[in-house]
């Protein structure tokens, strides 16, 4: 649900130079998912620009099974959209971004949204370094609050913790946008009604999508007056860095026992220079202005 809010926003965005999207498992198989994302970029009349890559279709080592919960069995709310997945391959989106960040090198900023399978791959085809000068934002970790898995880990973290291990280890410089910040940004029935009204293909979908987003919010997260905004507001931060307070850390994943999935200072590399920045503050409603105001346009 949130990585369909955040395409479209990051579709109708003037300050973002959209070069590619990678979709692969997460809430939903990796069929379902691209085909999903075909969906919405054609649904905003962008399917003849920006090029769409199926992904990773499982964890590193793991295994990963969808109970649909939060996102349906479909992951967008159970539509179950007609399959255009075509004749899409797994992983070709590991090339892909290989190839962009040869490509842009400093220039390039990747925004991940969903488990880091396929940066943990792409990092894994520079085993001696250097590393690519690429830089990323994801939505991923909770430093300070719990996580939305259990007391310690995030969904995104947790689906593959040995990939996200892999990616805040490997000194590329991320900006992370985890719970800490995500939970105070926040969708309600009042937006959702707005875009219930509008006529539009995308609307139609997305619309659906958020009802049962919401409602499933409702059921397992009460103390909240909405859905959060995990994703959306990583693309915020993309553009804007400035939205969100952070601080500097070295991150590691644990992969193991009680706090499996959790996101922790790694003290093995706490004399070294820090490479992730920690999100711990946000301006709420200066990012939610700016997302509504262009969720609306789009939506229209």
């Amino acid at each position: 649900m949130d990585d369909a809010l955040a395409l479209c926003y990051a579709l109708s965005h003037e300050d973002l130079d959209l070069i590619g999207i990678c979709a692969s498992y997460g809430m939903a198989t990796v069929p379902k998912t691209y085909s999903n994302t075909k969906h919405i970029v054609n649904s905003l009349g962008k399917g003849d620009q920006i090029p769409v890559y199926m992904g990773s279709e499982k964890p590193l080592q793991r295994d990963r099974e969808y109970s649909g919960t939060f996102h349906g069995m479909d992951g967008l709310g159970n539509q179950d959209l007609p399959d255009i997945s075509g004749d899409a391959t797994p992983e070709e989106s590991v090339d892909f971004i290989v190839d962009s960040i040869k490509r842009y090198g400093e220039d390039l900023q990747i925004i991940t949204t969903g488990p880091m399978t396929d940066m943990a791959k792409v990092l894994l085809r520079f085993p001696d370094g250097p590393l690519p000068g690429f830089s990323m934002v994801s939505m991923a970790g909770a430093a300070i609050t719990p996580g939305n898995c259990n007391l310690y880990s995030e969904a995104n973290v947790m689906v593959d913790p040995e990939a996200a291990k892999i990616c805040f280890e490997s000194g590329v410089p991320i900006t992370m946008v985890g719970l800490d910040v995500t939970r105070k940004t926040l969708l309600t029935g009042k937006e959702l009604k707005v875009w219930q009204g509008y006529d539009s293909e995308s609307a139609k979908i997305l619309s659906k999508a958020v009802g049962f987003y919401l409602e499933a919010y409702r059921v397992h997260h009460p103390y909240l007056a909405g859905c959060a905004l995990h994703d959306p507001l990583a693309v915020g931060v993309a553009m804007h860095p400035d939205l969100v307070t952070t601080i500097p850390m070295n991150i590691t994943v644990v992969t193991s026992g009680e706090a499996d999935g959790d996101t922790v200072e790694n003290l093995d590399k706490v004399a070294e220079e820090p490479t992730t920045k920690v999100a711990l503050s946000v301006d709420g409603e200066r990012f939610m202005k700016d997302f509504y105001a262009h969720m609306d346009a789009v939506l229209r």
